[in-house]
């Protein structure tokens, strides 16, 4: 797969040597981040039976430039996959192009294909459509009772107040007021025509009543040969990055359907050659698409126009559990941009066996996230920043990101400082007992959003609401899970140190102590709620007094910060530390306040 860009705009395409073409129409937001490891898949499978694929990042979206801020940001969307559409054609010389669209990007593949139709131009020859939302509204619902869900079960200690502007918001994802009033007026059913000859439609919710099958329905009475299949698979996808799985017999059948079409091999030779680098120019920086490790990892390397390998500081930021380098939220992108505005490199890094390294992994199990492949490519990751130059390289993880810098950094890896947001665990083991499942379990704090291991603060906080009783009255929560958490939490701590604890007081306290040694300058920053917070006092003490002698080793406890950054309030303080940090290790950054960088990280 090659990198690309285009409108700046920024995707891969899969190259293969049929007539017909696909173009992949991401989800939005959170579905686009949950799905994005099965999406990078359908690609190469497709590819490999022969047809082009070229899927990519909207404005405002992943690694493409914009913000989700500004006006008709749904038609910018589908205007991005219309001019993907023209880009496939003219590196691969396809005869054919189909549009292919899960959840939001279904409804805009269809906006797209109707759009290429009213201009003249060669409508799409198909349309796949997964999981598609027939009518904005319940798709509105649906984004607004996750955000509901997460708050009441994630973060019941932080009060949370709804948009008052009219937008939606879920997962720290925005849609603006007038994206929000679209999709409450848009109902596909009610469409003028079917944009496409024939159509695949994956039905998630199938059954009496399936609004996928009344527009199976409609597509038919205007003329479409439609193929509608059920989509069993589509729950165990939609989940968060570290336990969704590829739906491989869904992932079959798109290729089954699209079979005639890839047999037939394009005539001559493509309109032009697909460019070796992918560089995206933006107002004051320049982001370029890199391979690293002997092309093991992929990465982008964000500098400040004027070259910024002068400055003599590149920030890392590794992978957060299993999403790939954008980060919850964008939150690496925005957070690139900003240093590189303000003097200071920095690379979003996919390790080895995420996101879009040439070799990440079909399945995925949280145990090997913390394992050791992961801490030693971000050590080689350090040593490559080095070579290029950089006379500090600086790592900033969320979680499991943190933990794998934090394991390079006590490896020698040539890393200058951490800043560490919510650090789950000091070694993989910490949690005792069965250090298998029992970690894993444990480690699930990054896996699905209403799943979450919580803080004993926290199941306190949540049993301390009203509304969280109404629903168990409704029968909307099973409460053993969470009060066989809450009773082993207060059991094991009446019950005094469990075996191994003071093994595990002695490595983290060593750790801390090396990292000192070595000058190494860490920040740790924790929510008054997180989980990771109990560890840490469990190995430092209360108040965390054990780091107390060691100058370079500060801890933050933050009132409002949520485990994975959802929250503006806590990117935007997590983009402070970092900013802090850097400039208390020398980097130039003093000239740009703290405040407009955590501002800019929010949006």
């Amino acid at each position: 797969m090659k990198r690309v860009a285009f409108d700046h705009c920024v995707g891969w395409l899969h190259a293969g040597p049929g007539a017909t073409g696909v173009v992949l129409c991401a989800p939005w937001g959170h579905e686009a981040m949950w799905s994005h490891r099965a999406w990078r898949h359908l690609a190469a499978d497709l590819a490999s039976a022969g047809m082009p694929v070229l899927r990519f990042d909207y404005p405002g979206c992943g690694d493409s430039a914009g913000s989700d801020e500004g006006p008709d940001r749904l038609s910018a969307c589908a205007h991005s996959i219309v001019r993907a559409a023209q880009t496939l054609r003219a590196h691969t010389g396809v005869e054919r192009v189909v549009l292919c669209g899960l959840r939001l990007g279904a409804t805009l593949a269809v906006l797209a294909a109707e759009a290429m139709a009213a201009d003249g131009g060669q409508r799409p020859d198909g349309l796949i459509l997964l999981a598609p939302p027939v009518t904005g509204r319940t798709y509105l619902r649906e984004l607004r009772a996750l955000q509901r869900s997460w708050c009441n079960n994630a973060i019941p200690d932080i009060p949370v107040a709804p948009p008052c502007d009219g937008s939606c918001e879920v997962l720290g994802y925005r849609l603006p007021s007038d994206a929000v009033a679209l999709l409450e007026s848009l109902r596909l059913e009610r469409r003028a025509t079917c944009p496409a000859p024939r159509v695949l439609l994956l039905d998630a919710w199938p059954g009496a009543g399936s609004p996928v099958a009344a527009l199976a329905g409609r597509y038919r009475a205007q003329g479409a040969q439609v193929t509608r299949l059920d989509f069993d698979e589509y729950p165990a996808m939609m989940r968060s990055a570290e336990n969704s799985s590829v739906p491989e017999h869904a992932w079959q059948q798109i290729a089954q359907w699209l079979g005639p079409a890839a047999s037939v091999a394009r005539r001559g030779q493509p309109a032009c050659d697909v460019p070796d680098d992918a560089v995206l120019r933006l107002e004051g920086t320049v982001e370029r698409p890199v391979w690293l490790d002997g092309g093991r990892q992929f990465g982008v390397l964000c500098t400040p126009e004027d070259g910024g390998e002068t400055t003599g500081t590149a920030v890392l930021f590794p992978n957060t559990g299993g999403n790939h380098h954008v980060g919850d939220c964008r939150l690496f992108v925005t957070l690139s941009r900003q240093l590189a505005h303000a003097g200071v490199a920095a690379l979003r890094l996919d390790v080895s066996a995420l996101g879009d390294s040439p070799l990440a992994a079909r399945t995925m199990r949280i145990a090997a996230l913390y394992g050791e492949q992961p801490w030693r490519d971000v050590a080689a990751a350090a040593v490559w920043l080095k070579a290029r130059g950089y006379r500090r390289v600086v790592a900033a993880g969320v979680c499991s990101g943190g933990f794998i810098a934090l394991q390079a950094a006590l490896a020698a890896a040539p890393i200058d400082g951490l800043v560490l947001a919510n650090l789950l665990k000091f070694r993989w083991d910490s949690c005792g007992g069965d250090k298998g499942a029992n970690a894993e379990a444990q480690a699930g704090a990054e896996a699905d959003v209403d799943a979450e291991p919580q803080s004993t603060r926290v199941y306190l906080a949540a049993a301390r609401k009203p509304a969280q009783w109404l629903r168990l009255l409704r029968g909307e929560i099973d409460p053993w899970p969470h009060a066989a958490a809450l009773a082993r939490r207060l059991l094991s701590s009446r019950a005094g140190a469990e075996p191994g604890t003071q093994d595990l007081d002695v490595y983290a306290r060593e750790a801390m102590h090396s990292l000192q040694r070595r000058g190494v300058r860490v920040d740790l920053l924790y929510g008054a709620g997180d989980i990771g917070l109990e560890e840490a006092r469990a190995r430092f003490g209360r108040h965390l007094e054990a780091l107390a002698p060691m100058s370079g080793i500060r801890a933050h406890v933050l009132t409002r910060l949520d485990h994975s950054l959802f929250l503006a309030e806590s990117r935007a303080q997590f983009a402070a530390c970092l900013m802090r940090h850097l400039a208390a290790s020398g980097a130039p950054v003093a000239a740009t306040s703290t405040s407009s960088l955590a501002a800019s990280s929010a949006a």
